[in-house]
């Protein structure tokens, strides 16, 4: 009897994994995420979206693809995301080919694909921090993707300019020093999960203006104990009133709004697409889809694989990124 039962476990086991196809096994995507928001604001019915190609995901994709006269394969194809108006550079294939799966070119072009915003323009997107309709400041986890563009020209000369001005770019890039460069490293490792890909590259650049804020966002800072919103840290810092706010400065000197717009953002704040071209950019990657330069040129954050793909924007992450209460 017990034998007969080991064997009927089994058989429902193997049927159970059978059912959700390879491409839940592919991992997490931001461009997935993306898609799935999109998706439900559509009035499709994709489940959470949380970045895996699940069932209900497929589900979804193959109605949309059905009502938008595109072929049913259940795959986010680049047809598929244009139509969603996701855009990604290594779209996700059919269900039933995922595990055939390779990565496709990206753009690597920078530019401005929307104006710096003005500090107006900041406070209103911030004036609606727990706004469930407004996902830019939303911790919520698996909030939707708000699809927003960068200004990615700006967002990129501001890199630059904390990059040299305290050394935690790549060695061999200006005013690079040992210690400001292993700082940056340790910084894209301290797991922010629910930071964007673009955010925490820009911040780690930040080598000594970023004590002020982290102090902050930790409850390490004044009063003791008390952890800041980022944007009361902002404020806080910028404001002259924290713990090591003097370095800060040059934060509001050179790049305020930059600043706001990208550090406040939730995890799938921005198009993808756009993020990974200018964090490409920034380390001097020409072809992200070419896992020995990616490896070679581009950092790694705790969640990006470790198969030289962390260069793409539908790249597979280790931990999926996801937001958190407020």
């Amino acid at each position: 009897m017990r034998a007969r039962r080991q064997i009927i476990m089994a058989i429902l086991m193997t049927a159970a994994i059978g059912a959700f196809p390879a491409a839940q096994a592919a991992g997490f995507s931001p461009a997935t995420q993306q898609a799935q928001s999109k998706l439900a604001s559509l009035g499709f019915h994709p489940g959470s979206a949380d970045g895996f190609l699940g069932p209900r995901t497929i589900t979804a994709i193959k109605e949309f693809q059905t009502k938008s006269g595109l072929p049913v394969t259940g795959g986010l194809d680049s047809a598929t995301l244009a139509k969603l108006d996701v855009v990604a550079g290594s779209p996700s294939p059919p269900a039933e080919a995922a595990s055939q799966a390779s990565p496709t070119p990206q753009s690597t072009a920078v530019s401005d694909w929307r104006a710096a915003p003005s500090q107006d323009e900041l406070d209103k997107l911030t004036a609606k921090v727990n706004d469930p309709s407004s996902p830019y400041t939303d911790y919520r986890p698996n909030a939707p993707a708000a699809n927003l563009d960068l200004p990615g020209a700006a967002v990129l000369a501001a890199m630059k300019t904390s990059s040299d001005t305290f050394g935690s770019g790549p060695p061999g890039t200006a005013k690079s020093t040992p210690q400001s460069h292993k700082a940056m490293l340790t910084c894209l490792n301290t797991r922010p999960t629910h930071w964007p890909d673009i955010a925490i590259h820009y911040y780690c650049q930040l080598y000594q203006p970023r004590a002020c804020f982290t102090y902050a966002l930790r409850g390490e800072s004044i009063p003791a104990g008390k952890k800041y919103p980022r944007t009361g840290a902002y404020q806080g810092c910028a404001a002259g009133k924290l713990k090591d706010a003097a370095a800060f400065a040059f934060v509001t000197k050179t790049q305020p709004q930059i600043f706001q717009y990208v550090m406040f953002g939730q995890t799938n704040a921005f198009k993808p697409e756009q993020e990974q071209a200018i964090i490409n950019a920034f380390y001097g990657v020409s072809n992200p889809a070419d896992p020995k330069e990616c490896r070679l040129k581009r950092p790694r954050r705790a969640e990006d694989p470790s198969d030289g793909t962390h260069c793409l924007a539908n790249k597979t992450m280790s931990e999926h990124l996801v937001g958190k209460g407020t």
